[in-house]
């Protein structure tokens, strides 16, 4: 990991970045295999690869080299007295030739980077959002990530400087029509991870940052909502931002998991019912299905499947219903 310090100036506005999506989400938990396992058996994701020196364990379905990141919250990452919750969430560009140019201008316009790494299958950049959680930006390196990033993990990551360590490739490296895999014996069917729902104070700031420099577009909401949905070029929806008000924890509020079909969400509601899963919600919306449960940890998981997930029909959804929804 290469640390990176540039000087403070006032937030740009226009968009740097143009993310395709959000392609995964790391969590911070208790016990990452007690995590992996429930993952699996439950939310219905593989573990892909292990890093036991990490205390972590990644799991995915061969949507990209992993959906969820499951960090111990005493591993080395982690800050004195970690608690569950997010780690942070990663968006996917094009091309590295893409993530290094884009990288120059951010510094160019004053952005402030936390550390650039090379994680063999992939290059990334981190930075702080207003709210101080941690976004990856990356790119994938390599056609098939199975190939580095399977089993127990343990290399030490090497330095990398965008764009002066190796040359930038300026080719679509991510996974193209990815074989979905299903395991049929879990409670859910996750296919993938689609977005990461937030509720900030913060909440015109963080919406200019991911809509301005970030590059994420407005599908719903904006800067005097209650929430907003904000997406990349290549999705349905990332990131949704929820307006702190009373009642509400500051932070992350849920994952959201697409899955295969309607009967298939009800068949798996039927399924966690019998075995007296923490079910929290149901919500039945012509925008989308959805079914909210808590892992172990108490984190949220948000399972849904599209109905008529068009903006005029997402902005009949409430600000109550949407904390479920969306």
């Amino acid at each position: 990991m290469s640390d990176v310090t540039t000087a403070n100036s006032k937030q740009p506005k226009q968009p740097i970045f143009s993310p395709r999506r959000l392609a995964h989400a790391n969590l911070y938990v208790s016990d990452y295999e007690r995590a992996a396992e429930f993952y699996r058996s439950v939310v219905g994701f593989n573990e892909a690869y292990r890093q036991p020196d990490n205390l972590a364990s990644f799991v995915s379905n061969g949507n990209t080299y992993h959906d969820f990141g499951l960090t111990n919250v005493n591993s080395k990452y982690a800050k004195p007295g970690q608690r569950p919750g997010l780690f942070h969430i990663a968006l996917e560009l094009e091309t590295e030739a893409e993530l290094v140019s884009s990288y120059n201008r951010a510094v160019a316009a004053g952005l402030n980077f936390r550390s650039t790494v090379d994680h063999d299958v992939a290059h990334s950049i981190y930075l702080y959002d207003p709210d101080g959680n941690i976004l990856e930006i990356y790119s994938d390196v390599v056609e098939d990530w199975q190939i580095l990033r399977t089993g127990i993990v343990t290399k030490a990551k090497p330095k990398w400087v965008p764009g002066v360590t190796t040359v930038p490739i300026n080719k679509a490296l991510y996974p193209r029509d990815p074989n979905l895999k299903r395991i049929d014996d879990a409670v859910f069917h996750g296919k993938r991870v689609t977005h990461v729902a937030l509720v900030t104070a913060k909440y015109e700031e963080l919406f200019r940052y991911y809509s301005g420099p970030i590059g994420l577009v407005p599908l719903v909401g904006g800067e005097r909502e209650d929430f907003a949905v904000l997406k990349g070029h290549a999705s349905n929806g990332d990131l949704t931002l929820f307006r702190h008000r009373p009642g509400l924890e500051l932070g992350l509020h849920h994952t959201g998991v697409e899955v295969w079909s309607e009967s298939d969400l009800k068949d798996s509601l039927a399924k966690a019912k019998a075995r007296d899963l923490d079910i929290e919600s149901v919500h039945d919306h012509p925008a989308r299905m959805s079914v909210t449960i808590k892992d172990p940890d108490g984190l949220r998981l948000q399972f849904y499947v599209n109905r008529d997930w068009r903006p005029e029909v997402i902005g009949t959804v409430s600000a109550e219903e949407s904390l479920c929804l969306v």
